[in-house]
C-alpha cells in the first residue's frame, strides 16, 4: 500500500490488479487524519460461498405478476 496525497491510497492486490481510494477533502473531525487513519483489514471471506436455490420451473400465475408489478 502506498499514499500518493494526503487525499488518496492505491493498493496492488494479490492476483495483480491495482485499487485505487479517493476521499473528497472535508472538514469533519471525524476525517480529520484523511487516509493515514485507514489501516489494512484482512478479509474475512474468500470465495463466492453457495448458490441460492434456482427458481422453480412453473410459469408464474397472473396475480404472481401483477404483485411484481406494483413494486415498480
Amino acid at each position: 500500500m502506498r499514499a500518493n496525497e494526503p487525499t488518496t491510497i492505491e493498493v496492488s492486490l494479490t492476483d495483480g490488479r491495482r485499487m485505487s481510494l479517493s476521499l473528497p477533502p472535508t472538514d469533519a473531525p471525524w476525517a480529520a487524519d484523511g487516509i493515514g487513519a485507514l489501516s489494512i483489514v484482512p478479509p474475512t471471506h474468500t470465495g463466492r460461498g453457495q448458490e441460492p436455490p434456482a427458481l422453480p420451473e412453473r410459469p408464474p400465475l397472473p396475480i404472481e405478476t401483477a404483485l411484481l408489478g406494483l413494486g415498480a
